[in-house]
């Protein structure tokens, strides 16, 4: 073997024990970073039960509402408080005490939340940071110019007749958002349009983005005045969006299958987006 031949091969070599040396670096600065992280979410999950025994303490105590409501100068409750309006006024006060939790919306799982937790309120997932939106059934989060649009996490609440259909206990049928007969009155329905939500969903689909899902149930042990709870079901992936009538209606409505993701797949920090508008507003 000529010199130059022994010399390109070992520099190869040389190229070779580099890259693997380069790869156990890479896995001990994980295994190190481990524990950090590890401590990280505990300290969330700590600041979530938290947050929510504060939120329940307001919502079952008047004289501590109306002071904490005092203290941040925001007006007293007129007339008996109920429905959506009351539960973002809890929202609000939770946030004034400075008690939100991952308070940065982001697409992927969230700090101190695990597959399976329940929670008893629809604003109780707002202050978490499960999802941000206190009506809507689609939360989103847009890109820094505008220009994309993503969903960040959903919740089957049943408000859409037949607005979804489970396939298995992994996989379901979700239907888009805008256009619903039962909250319309009297105002003539349209076909549903890619927009909003319905457009996030399918970017997605195409980008691949997981979106965290949550799914109400009836709550028959009455544990909560609610009568029903919300379970965090976990990161979903959308297979297919397609449009279909809706045989009671006529019109087109959005449909997406979602698959949930593996096991090892749930807790992921890939899923995170850079250069998005990452601020909640209520």
């Amino acid at each position: 073997m000529s010199p130059r031949c022994r010399g390109l091969a070992f520099d190869s070599r040389v190229a070779n024990i580099l890259k693997v040396l380069s790869k156990w670096v890479n896995t001990i600065k994980q295994i190190e970073c481990l524990p950090e992280i590890k401590i990280e979410w505990y300290e969330c999950r700590s600041a979530i039960k938290e947050a929510l025994r504060c939120y329940r303490r307001l919502l079952s105590d008047k004289d501590y509402r109306e002071r904490i409501s005092k203290d941040h100068g925001m007006g007293l409750e007129r007339g008996k408080p109920s429905g959506i309006g009351q539960h973002m006024r809890l929202a609000n006060l939770v946030r004034c005490l400075g008690k939100w939790v991952n308070t940065a919306k982001q697409i992927g799982c969230v700090g101190g939340i695990e597959v399976g937790d329940g929670f008893h309120w629809r604003g109780e997932l707002c202050i978490v940071g499960l999802h941000s939106e206190f009506q809507k059934g689609i939360d989103c989060i847009t890109s820094l110019n505008g220009s994309k649009i993503w969903a960040t996490s959903i919740v089957d609440s049943g408000r859409y007749d037949s607005s979804t259909r489970k396939v298995s206990s992994d996989e379901f049928t979700y239907c888009g958002e805008g256009e619903n007969p039962s909250f319309c009155g009297f105002k003539k329905l349209k076909d549903q349009k890619l927009v909003g939500g319905n457009r996030a969903l399918r970017n997605n689909m195409i980008d691949r983005k997981p979106v965290r899902v949550i799914r109400r149930f009836d709550n028959i042990g009455n544990t909560n005045e609610s009568g029903y709870k919300f379970v965090y079901e976990g990161l979903y992936q959308v297979k297919h969006c397609w449009k279909e009538i809706r045989m009671d209606t006529g019109k087109y409505v959005y449909k997406f299958n979602l698959v949930k993701l593996e096991d090892h797949l749930q807790y992921e920090p890939q899923w995170k987006v850079d250069n998005v508008r990452t601020r909640r507003y209520h």
